[in-house]
């Protein structure tokens, strides 16, 4: 069952919590967080006139629609709010920060038995209570990388970003799963060329680990094409991200599906990776 504006039923409080985190998702900082005068324009439709003070805006919008639902003894302006701001309408020209901010609304949801629906209304379901149980019920994310076969590796170094969304953050601690796991097998420091080139060789020096049988010239072009397959993530995925912060960078769903698929193949070639020539 759904609740919106039109609907004259009385919502019994929502625990502080609950709101707590409905703010931190809406009024983050970075994108797709609302902005201040978005969340200004939005309260007056949940019959709030003005925006009390806090630290900073999610604060701030976490202690205007507790205080406002603890005087009323209802939570009605609180699923008020959330209807307006998940209004699909509003996000016609970014469908993706749509998208975004319903997953991570309703990554937390579950664990009070909400969601929110493709209308972008609070809507009641499973309640979850684990963080992966959350993740099934609430998010394609997660399934869908499980779906596509995606490394263990990944689920390893990206559980927190997974649960939280973030897929800037995400792609870049995937694309450094790879040079730790090489370092890992190793036992070889260095970062980037120096890593790869130490590891997988050089025209000049022979390499530490083998990703084929390295007996004739197709196995070495395979080896060589691998060495700068490597590279080219660090340098594609790794440095961009490592110099810039999420709210320059507008992760599209594709691409990242795309991009962990490329460092799931990576990691699969490690698995069988080895000191001397496959044999």
């Amino acid at each position: 069952m759904t609740t919106s504006s039109r609907e004259p039923r009385r919502i019994d409080p929502f625990p502080m919590y609950f709101i707590k985190g409905v703010a931190d998702v809406l009024a983050q900082t970075e994108y797709p967080g609302l902005s201040n005068s978005e969340i200004d324009a939005l309260l007056p439709m949940a019959g709030i006139s003005q925006r009390e003070q806090g630290r900073n805006k999610r604060e701030s919008l976490h202690i205007t629609l507790n205080n406002k639902q603890y005087r009323q003894g209802l939570g009605n302006c609180v699923a008020v709010f959330i209807t307006k701001a998940m209004s699909p309408a509003r996000y016609t020209r970014d469908p993706n920060r749509f998208g975004q901010l319903r997953d991570q609304l309703s990554e937390f949801m579950v664990h009070y038995g909400y969601r929110i629906n493709d209308k972008g209304q609070l809507a009641r379901g499973t309640r979850a209570s684990t963080l992966t149980e959350a993740a099934a019920l609430a998010g394609t994310l997660h399934m869908e990388l499980r779906r596509r076969g995606t490394h263990e590796e990944l689920f390893k170094y990206c559980a927190e970003e997974f649960v939280t969304r973030s897929l800037f953050h995400a792609i870049s601690e995937a694309a450094k799963s790879i040079p730790t796991r090489v370092r890992a097998i190793t036992g070889f420091a260095g970062e980037g060329d120096a890593l790869y080139n130490g590891v997988f060789g050089t025209r000049q020096d022979p390499p530490l680990l083998y990703i084929n049988r390295y007996e004739n010239d197709s196995d070495v072009s395979e080896h060589r094409g691998f060495k700068n397959l490597v590279l080219g993530i660090h340098g594609h995925y790794r440095n961009p991200r490592a110099h810039s912060n999420r709210i320059d960078n507008v992760e599209v769903m594709p691409d990242f599906y795309d991009a962990f698929s490329l460092f799931s193949y990576v990691h699969r070639r490690l698995d069988t990776a080895a000191r001397q020539p496959l044999r």
